[in-house]
């Protein structure tokens, strides 16, 4: 059996299924679970065919270190995109899985909020856990940008494919390295293209910082 099959198997497993339209309209939407104030996810993957991908992401705003960021520099690479809040319990569990894919997969990674956060309170995450790579610190408008097919509950993962559409959805937390790595994986030899030629090398130089 093949590398790329055993891939296939392994997301399948994980409950891939297709994606249905969802229209947010506003964070409001990942309310509803008492006083946590959020929907946990159960980590399901959406995986959205290449013929059905909407038009490139465009986001950008600053970090939470004040630099600026914009999804469309990393155009030609498999961008992460990470919502996460201090707040989150369940973001707390994923972010050391996170960081660790960080700095071994083949793509982009970036944070961004899924609604107003205490800055103070975001930086202390990313100090806990580590966290090298940046978040956008948009109050939730990144969420927003991916439409129908933003992640439906905290945390959520999107990745995004060469030419910047959202590709696969994780809606909860990582709990597993190779999940992402497939999914990394089969985005980037999916067939989507981009001109990385004009585009950011690797991760973003300007991470999280003590």
């Amino acid at each position: 059996m093949s590398a790329r099959r055993r891939r296939a198997g392994r997301i399948a497993a994980a409950a891939l299924v297709l994606a249905a339209p969802v229209a947010l309209t506003g964070c409001s939407d990942l309310g509803g679970t008492g006083d946590q104030n959020f929907v946990t996810g159960d980590g399901t993957i959406v995986a959205i065919p290449a013929s059905e991908r909407e038009a490139p992401v465009e986001a950008s705003g600053t970090s939470l270190q004040q630099e600026p960021i914009d999804v469309a520099d990393y155009r030609g690479q498999v961008v992460v995109i990470n919502f996460w809040g201090s707040w989150c319990n369940p973001c707390r569990d994923e972010a050391p899985t996170l960081q660790t894919a960080s700095q071994e997969l083949d793509a982009v990674f970036l944070g961004a909020q899924l609604r107003p956060d205490s800055t103070d309170a975001a930086l202390a995450f990313e100090r806990e856990f580590g966290i090298t790579y940046p978040t956008i610190a948009d109050q939730g408008a990144t969420l927003l940008a991916l439409g129908r097919y933003a992640p439906r509950a905290s945390p959520g993962t999107a990745i995004l494919d060469r030419e910047g559409r959202v590709a696969a959805v994780i809606n909860g937390p990582i709990t597993s390295v190779v999940t992402l790595a497939d999914l990394v994986e089969d985005v980037a030899g999916d067939g989507s293209s981009g001109d990385s030629s004009d585009g950011a090398s690797g991760s973003p130089s300007e991470g999280a910082s003590s």
